[in-house]
């Protein structure tokens, strides 16, 4: 209960701190792409992958980071962080998590619809030049995406990702 109240206080900070830092440039520009994810069902994690590879293959530089609710999971091919992560006061405690926070990504992709407090919070908290994110009718589009995707079924979502990011000139 603390921690989501904390959580809430910090995401409303970073996305005030964050407002005027976001500049969006043309995907062919893009050098440096991030994807975020709560690691709560197995097509997630291959949605990343597949997302990743598609990034990769343009020759972008990707980073993925999986949050697991309760451990790291081992197996996921990506850096992972789960709960023991975060402090009581919602600070991420994991130094690869602050960094992964700092990184100017191009482009930084959510694939959680809707997010959850964590991810949001690691989302206002990023110094991403552009912040995609999945269609939902929760209020928080505008406030925590600069793109906004939706589509009728998460079978195509990887394509509409790439589609969508890869069209922006």
């Amino acid at each position: 209960m603390i921690l989501n109240q904390a959580l809430s206080y910090k995401t409303k900070r970073y996305q005030k701190d964050n407002n005027g830092l976001r500049s969006s440039i043309p995907y062919n520009e893009a050098v440096h792409i991030g994807i975020v994810f709560s690691n709560d069902a197995p097509d997630k994690s291959v949605m990343a992958e597949q997302l990743a590879a598609h990034y990769r293959a343009d020759n972008k530089q990707t980073k993925v980071v999986a949050y697991d609710r309760n451990v790291q999971v081992k197996h996921l091919p990506f850096e992972s962080f789960s709960n023991k992560d975060i402090s009581f006061w919602g600070s991420f405690v994991n130094q690869s998590i602050n960094h992964f926070s700092e990184i100017s990504f191009d482009f930084l992709i959510c694939l959680d619809n809707p997010p959850g407090k964590i991810i949001q919070n690691l989302i206002a908290k990023s110094k991403a030049k552009c912040r995609v994110g999945i269609g939902f009718g929760n209020g928080i589009n505008g406030e925590l995406f600069e793109l906004v995707i939706q589509t009728a079924n998460d079978a195509n979502l990887v394509d509409s990702i790439y589609t969508y990011t890869k069209n922006i000139r």
